[in-house]
C-alpha cells in the first residue's frame, strides 16, 4: 500500500520530484531553465521561513513554527480579515509568546471569517493578513485571498491520479471587482558580492499609497535593462540571473516591502538597472535602480 493510500488525506507528488524543469510548465515548478524565479519558488521560500505564521485552510486558524534549532521568544501574531473593498472586518493579536526548537503551536488565533456558502448562493471573496512580530518587528508577513466556496478535494477519486480531482473549485471570480491600487517606488544600486557570482545589488521598495483602501495583490518585481530615465531597453530586455530576496508580495495601504536582487553588473550590457513592477491590480510602473 503506498503512503497515498494510507494517509486519510493523502499527498499526490514529491516536490523535488520535477524541480527544475527542462520545459516550461505550472506543475510542481520551483526554478526553470531559463533562470527566473517563479511564484511557487517564492511560496516554498516563504513557507520554510525559519520562524513562520500560516493560516490553516482546514480550520480556519493560525499556526506558528519554529524551524530553527534555538527558543524563539518575544513573539506575537496579528491576523486582520479584510473584504474586497478593503474594509477591515476582523483583528485580533496574541502576544506574549515562546517557541522552543522546532515547535508548532497550532491554533493561536482564530480569525473571524465570513461564513461559508454554497452554489447557487454567490461566493465572497475575502483577505486574511498575518504579521508576525519579534520584539515589536515584523519578522513575517502574509497574505491569503480566500472564498466563501472553498477548494474540496475528492480523494477517493485521486488515489492513483497525478492530478487533484476536485469535488468543488474555490470561487475567487470577485477579485475582477478588486479595484486598481496605486504605488510608490524608490530603487538604488551598489556593488556587493551575492549568489552564483552575482557583484550587484539592487534594493527596492514599495509602498501602497492607495488612496482609498485597496490592497495591491501579488505584486510581482523583475529586473530589466534600460536607461537611467527608467526607460525598457527594446527587446528582451529581462537580466536572467537574477536572485531576488523575495517577490510576489501583497501590501495594504500605507504597508511597504524592501526587496533586493542580486546579479552580475555585465548581464546589464552597459544599461542601467530598471525595475518593473506590476501586480494584479496594479498597472506596470518602471523605475530605475540609480
Amino acid at each position: 500500500m503506498s503512503p497515498c493510500e494510507r494517509h486519510p488525506d493523502p499527498f499526490t507528488g514529491v516536490v523535488y520530484w520535477q524541480l527544475n524543469k527542462g520545459a516550461p510548465t505550472l506543475l510542481w515548478d520551483l526554478y526553470n531553465r531559463e533562470f527566473d524565479q517563479a511564484g511557487s519558488y517564492f511560496g516554498a521560500k516563504e513557507a520554510n521561513a525559519p520562524v513562520h505564521a500560516l493560516y490553516a485552510y482546514d480550520s480556519h486558524t493560525v499556526t506558528l513554527d519554529n524551524l530553527t534549532g534555538a527558543t524563539q521568544s518575544g513573539l506575537s501574531v496579528e491576523s486582520r480579515v479584510y473584504d474586497l473593498q478593503g474594509r477591515l472586518l476582523d483583528d485580533r493579536s496574541s502576544d506574549g509568546l515562546t517557541l522552543s526548537p522546532q515547535q508548532v503551536a497550532s491554533s493561536v488565533l482564530t480569525p473571524r471569517i465570513p461564513g461559508e456558502t454554497s452554489p447557487p448562493e454567490p461566493a465572497s471573496t475575502y483577505f486574511v493578513e498575518l504579521l508576525l512580530r519579534q520584539g515589536g518587528a515584523v519578522i513575517d508577513r502574509n497574505t491569503y485571498w480566500l472564498s466563501t466556496q472553498q477548494d474540496r478535494v475528492n480523494w477517493p477519486a485521486t488515489v492513483g491520479d497525478p492530478h487533484a480531482s476536485m469535488a468543488q473549485e474555490a470561487d475567487l471570480t470577485e477579485l475582477r471587482q478588486l479595484p486598481p491600487g496605486q504605488l510608490h517606488l524608490s530603487a538604488s544600486t551598489r556593488p556587493q558580492a551575492g549568489p552564483a557570482g552575482s557583484d550587484t545589488l539592487t534594493s527596492l521598495t514599495v509602498t501602497n499609497t492607495s488612496p482609498t483602501p485597496t490592497v495591491a495583490l501579488f505584486l510581482r518585481a523583475d529586473l530589466r535593462r534600460g536607461d537611467p530615465s527608467g526607460a525598457l531597453a527594446p527587446g528582451d530586455n529581462e537580466v536572467l540571473p537574477a536572485f531576488w530576496s523575495a517577490d510576489d508580495t501583497t501590501l495594504w495601504p500605507g504597508e511597504s516591502e524592501t526587496l533586493s536582487v542580486a546579479y552580475r553588473a555585465a548581464e546589464l550590457h552597459g544599461g542601467t538597472p530598471v525595475i518593473s513592477v506590476s501586480g494584479w491590480n496594479v498597472a506596470s510602473i518602471d523605475v530605475a535602480g540609480t
